[in-house]
C-alpha cells in the first residue's frame, strides 16, 4: 500500500524523514543507530501492511493514513492536562504528549524506592546501560512493519525500570495525550524492564476529550526478569483516533506476566499481543475485553510462544459489537518441541447486538510437542433469549434486562482487574455504554 500525499507515497515520505532525521536520532550511539537502520530497511522493503497481508487482511489501512501529515517535532502544550476518571490521583502518573515524555505533567515525585523512571530519549543519549541492552533484544523489527516504522523513527518514550526484589504498591500511569491541528503520526515508545524478584503494576491509557485525528502507532517492550511479576493492563477509549499498539512481552523462569486489554473507542485499533516464555516455569495470563460501534474496527491479535518446559498460558477474550462495528480476534498458542509439559487454555466469545455487527475469529494452536495439555475454543451469538426471558419475567424492561447481562458478561474479565481503582472506573463506564 503507497497512499499518496502531495503526489509523495507515504512510505517514501517517512524513509525520507527518517534519513533526514538519521544524524539527531543518537548517531553517537552505533548499536542503536545500526539497530534503527535495520528498522527502516524492513520498513522500506514491506511498507505499510495491505489486505493481501494475512495478519493485516481486515484492514484498510489507506483510509486511516491517507491524510497524515509529518511526524511532530516535537511535544506541543497547547492545552491543559485533562485527566481521566480512570487516572488514580494518588499513584504515579507518567504524561506522553504527542508521544514525547512531559515532566511538567508527569506525578512521579517521591517514587517508591526500586522504582526509576526517565524519558527513553535521554536513557539512550545517556547510555543507560539497563535501557540499551534491552531496547533491541525484546523484539524484532522485521517481523511486524508498523514495529518497524516505530523502532526507526521514535523520537521519545518512556524507560521505566524496577529495582531487583522491588514490590512496589502502588500502579505505575501512564497517560497518553494527544494534541495537534492536522493529522499526524505519532510514535511512542514504552521500555519496561522488571529485575529479579520484583513485582508492579503498570496502566497505559489512551483516554481524553481531544478529538485529534491522528494515527498513533506505539510500541510497548516489557521484560520480566527471574521470579518477577508483572501486569499490564491498556485501556483505549478515544473516539477520535485511531491506532496500532504492539506490545513484546519477555518471560524469564518462574516469573508471571498478566496482560489485560480493554478497547472501547476509536475509529481504528489494532493490539498485537506477543509473550515468549522463555524459560521454564513461568506464565501468561491474558484478559481483554472490546466493544466496537458505529463504524469502529477493533482487531486483536495474540501470540503466546511456549519455548520451554513446565511453563502455562490462559488466555480470555470477550467482545460486545454494536451497530455496524467490526471486531477480529486473532489468537495462537505456538508450543515449540521444547516446551514439554505445557499447560495452555485459549477462549474467544463474541456477543453480536445487530444485524449488521461483524466478527472474525481466528483461535489457533500450533503445538510440536507431545506431552501438553492444551485447549482453544471460540462463540459467537446474540444474547441469550432464555437469559432475557427469565429477566422480562421478573417485570425489568428488555433494555434494562439487556444491560443487566452485559454487565454480568463483562464482568467475567473486569473482576480479574487487580487495580481497585481502575476495575471501578471500568465498570462505570461500561455500565454507561450498556445503558444507552
Amino acid at each position: 500500500m503507497s497512499e499518496v500525499i502531495s503526489g509523495i507515497p507515504l512510505t517514501e515520505r517517512l524513509l525520507a524523514d527518517y534519513a533526514l532525521r538519521r544524524e539527531a536520532l543518537h548517531s553517537d550511539n552505533p548499536m542503536v543507530q545500526a539497530w534503527r537502520d535495520k528498522a527502516a530497511e524492513a520498513f522500506r522493503k514491506n511498507g505499510f501492511p495491505a489486505r493481501k497481508d494475512e495478519e493485516y487482511r481486515y484492514i484498510p489501512f489507506d483510509k486511516f493514513l491517507r491524510d497524515l501529515s509529518h511526524p511532530l517535532s516535537g511535544p506541543e502544550k497547547k492545552h491543559p492536562l485533562n485527566t481521566s476518571a480512570l487516572i488514580d490521583p494518588e499513584a504515579p502518573l507518567i504524561v506522553l504528549r504527542n508521544g514525547y515524555f512531559s515532566p511538567s505533567d508527569s506525578r512521579i515525585e517521591g517514587l517508591e524506592k526500586g522504582l526509576h523512571i526517565q524519558s527513553l530519549q535521554e536513557a539512550i543519549s545517556s547510555k543507560n546501560t539497563t535501557a540499551l541492552a534491552h531496547l533491541s533484544g525484546i523484539s524484532d523489527v522485521e517481523s511486524d512493519p508498523l514495529l518497524s516504522l516505530n523502532s526507526a523513527l521514535f523520537q521519545d518514550g518512556v524507560f521505566i525500570h524496577i529495582a531487583k526484589g522491588a514490590q512496589l504498591s502502588k500502579a505505575i500511569q501512564i497517560f497518553q495525550h494527544f494534541e495537534a491541528d492536522e493529522p499526524t503520526l505519532i510514535q511512542p515508545r514504552v521500555l519496561v524492564v522488571a529485575e529479579e524478584n520484583s513485582e508492579a503494576n503498570l496502566i497505559h491509557l489512551a483516554d481524553n476529550d481531544q478529538s485529534t485525528a491522528a494515527f498513533l502507532n506505539c510500541a510497548i517492550e516489557v521484560c520480566v526478569l527471574k521470579s518477577a511479576r508483572i501486569t499490564l493492563s491498556q485501556v483505549f477509549n478515544q473516539p477520535g483516533l485511531s491506532a496500532t499498539q504492539h506490545t513484546e512481552a519477555q518471560v524469564h523462569r518462574d516469573a508471571v506476566f498478566s496482560h489485560y486489554s480493554f478497547s472501547l473507542q476509536g475509529k481504528l485499533l489494532r493490539n498485537t499481543l506477543n509473550v515468549v516464555l522463555g524459560e521454564s516455569h513461568c506464565e501468561a495470563h491474558l484478559y481483554g475485553f472490546y466493544h466496537p460501534s458505529k463504524d469502529q474496527l477493533f482487531d486483536s491479535h495474540t501470540l503466546v510462544d511456549h519455548r520451554m518446559p513446565h511453563c502455562q498460558s490462559n488466555e480470555l477474550y470477550k467482545g460486545v459489537v454494536s451497530d455496524n462495528g467490526t471486531a477480529v480476534f486473532n489468537g495462537k498458542v505456538y508450543v515449540r518441541q521444547d516446551a514439554q509439559k505445557t499447560n495452555a487454555y485459549q477462549s474467544n466469545k463474541n456477543i453480536l447486538m445487530s444485524e449488521e455487527a461483524t466478527v472474525n475469529t481466528k483461535p489457533q494452536l500450533e503445538i510440536y510437542a507431545d506431552d501438553v495439555k492444551c485447549s482453544h475454543g471460540s462463540s459467537t451469538g446474540v444474547i441469550d433469549p432464555e437469559q432475557l426471558f427469565y429477566l422480562r419475567s421478573r417485570g425489568i424492561t428488555t433494555q434494562k434486562a439487556k444491560s443487566l447481562l452485559l454487565q454480568a458478561y463483562a464482568g467475567e474479565i473486569l473482576e480479574q482487574v487487580p487495580t481497585e481503582h481502575l476495575r471501578l472506573a471500568l465498570t462505570d463506564i461500561l455500565h454507561a455504554r450498556f445503558s444507552i
